[in-house]
């Protein structure tokens, strides 16, 4: 096959770098490269309906997989791994790994207990990946799961939001908490071991069910989300003794991008305002008021001079 029964597809790496793929079509929802691989492609209908909503979908998902991508320097095998996307494009798209296994929607083969186990681990470590860098799945279930009988893989980010970010599908507003994945998955780990369906909102009696079953959920369903048993405290209940891969941190990876900075560029040095020394303004002239006599002594010596000039002139006359 030659290189003339593939097209150029553009778009970004998971890093966000300009990227190009050699492509063709295989099948609705599949690709495959020049080198041979087998992609997944998301995209939007061609049909006008439900467009808005399509793409909320679909930028939710990109979201999630590149801060998957950035946050874990390998990838998880219970996350799936972006190959790249393109948002800003008449056509936007996200090219992803295919799944791990098959979707376990519809139910699963009877697992053995040891299967069982490893199934739900894959589910909680799944969770925990997520919680430990801010993100919150949003729709757990089994058509959300792939089991290849060795562990579980969570795709299908398309509801994914930050903690505490206002679910953009939410019809009453609720913040996204890591609470609510852990609810989501108890009630798939519920309908494993008994084959029961659970509604949305409805509660199953773990009293009436073995204790081993009962203790794993302890505490899963409560109503507030805050209450409920994290994702990591589930693991521990499971004895899953693998360590979580530890997510980059941020700032220390952003540190040595800093440094560098500041070597190119040193910030400049403040400039010292000099202050002028102060000159004591001069106090206000004050000018003098005419000095006044007292009226006592006034009275007096004009009494004396008309008494005197009045004795004259009677000596006089």
């Amino acid at each position: 096959m030659t290189t003339t029964d593939y097209s150029t597809l553009t778009g970004r790496d998971p890093a966000g770098r300009d990227a190009s793929w050699l492509v063709r079509v295989t099948d609705s929802g599949h690709v495959q490269t020049d080198d041979g691989r087998t992609l997944v492609r998301k995209s939007l209908p061609t049909t006008p309906a439900d467009q808005a909503l399509a793409e909320v979908l679909l930028d939710n998902e990109i979201r999630a997989l590149t801060r998957l991508h950035a946050r874990y320097p390998e990838p998880v095998p219970e996350l799936p791994r972006i190959v790249g996307y393109d948002f800003d494009s008449a056509d936007p798209f996200l090219l992803l790994e295919p799944p791990a296994g098959k979707c376990v929607d519809g139910g699963l083969r009877t697992l053995l207990i040891d299967e069982r186990r490893r199934f739900m681990i894959g589910l909680f470590r799944a969770l925990a990946q997520l919680d430990a860098v801010d993100l919150v799945h949003g729709s757990v279930g089994l058509s959300s799961l792939c089991w290849d009988g060795a562990t579980t893989q969570l795709v299908d980010l398309e509801h994914a939001v930050h903690t505490g970010e206002t679910q953009r599908l939410s019809r009453n507003g609720t913040a996204a908490h890591p609470g609510h994945d852990v609810r989501a998955a108890g009630r798939v780990v519920y309908e494993l071991f008994t084959g029961k369906h659970v509604e949305l909102g409805d509660t199953p009696d773990l009293a009436s069910q073995p204790e081993v079953l009962a203790s794993l959920l302890r505490g899963v369903f409560e109503p507030d989300p805050r209450h409920r048993p994290t994702a990591a405290q589930v693991l521990q209940r499971l004895n899953d003794r693998v360590p979580l891969p530890k997510p980059v941190d941020v700032t220390a990876a952003m540190r040595p991008g800093y440094d560098r900075f500041d070597e190119l560029r040193p910030p400049k040095p403040l400039a010292h305002t000099v202050l002028r020394p102060t000159v004591p303004r001069p106090a206000p002239r004050v000018t003098p008021k005419p000095r006044q006599l007292p009226l006592v002594p006034l009275a007096v010596v004009f009494f004396l001079a008309v008494a005197t000039i009045a004795t004259l002139v009677a000596m006089f006359s």
